[in-house]
């Protein structure tokens, strides 16, 4: 018993946990929850299983399985990433099959069929979607920037871009790169708009094209 005490790995199991850590920057509490919890590490690393579900001021990422390493604030999830954030009247639900956080810095990285939808009014029909290859998010989800393949898709109309920032204190998402297209197109007709940069705010629901502006329009 003496010596089995004395392995560098130390193993616990916990069910039905609820777990209270703090971000060392901030000093304030996240809580994680889920079905099972191991530590791992001599106490550093605890590892999360089932129904888990991160919480940091006004973002939650909920995952399958997470590993959260006290030491150095990081915390990795895989299988079925959620994310929510809400702040005030703006509402985001995002997807994506990996995620990397650090919950000192507000920082993280979500890739894999990554997903966003971003509700406009309180009507759930009233949406943007968004798909892109990696998702970077900083200052506790009031930033992102979406790399690569880059769709946003909005009622008939669809934008085009290599990446997109988006700044919860403008609302407003700025695509660049491809160079970054709209396109419009009913039963009777198709337009195309390009530039050097598309801005969409949100909250007034505005596009406004700049730089280099082209625009083609077909009547079918």
């Amino acid at each position: 018993m003496i010596k089995l005490m004395k392995l560098n790995l130390i193993l616990f199991y916990f069910l039905g946990i609820t777990c209270f850590v703090f971000s060392a920057a901030k000093e304030e509490p996240t809580t994680i929850t889920g079905d099972r919890m191991k530590i791992l590490s001599k106490g550093d690393v605890m590892e999360f299983i089932g129904n888990v579900r991160f919480t940091q001021r006004n973002m939650e990422i909920i995952a399958d399985e997470m590993k959260s390493n006290d030491k150095n604030g990081e915390i990795t999830g895989k299988g079925n990433i959620n994310i929510i954030y809400s702040s005030g009247t703006i509402r985001a639900h995002g997807w994506a099959d990996n995620a990397e956080y650090n919950k000192n810095t507000g920082s993280g990285i979500f890739y894999g069929n990554v997903k966003m939808k971003r509700l406009l009014t309180d009507n759930t029909t009233n949406v943007i979607n968004m798909t892109c290859d990696k998702l970077e998010m900083s200052d506790f989800g009031d930033k992102f920037h979406a790399v690569k393949n880059v769709r946003i898709f909005q009622e008939d109309a669809e934008m085009l871009s290599d990446e997109a920032f988006y700044d919860q204190n403008s609302d407003e998402i700025t695509l660049l790169g491809g160079p970054p297209k709209i396109i419009r197109a009913d039963e009777k007709n198709y337009s195309e708009y390009t530039g050097d940069k598309i801005i969409l705010s949100l909250s007034k629901e505005i596009l406004t094209i700049l730089g280099n502006v082209k625009s083609k329009m077909i009547m079918k």
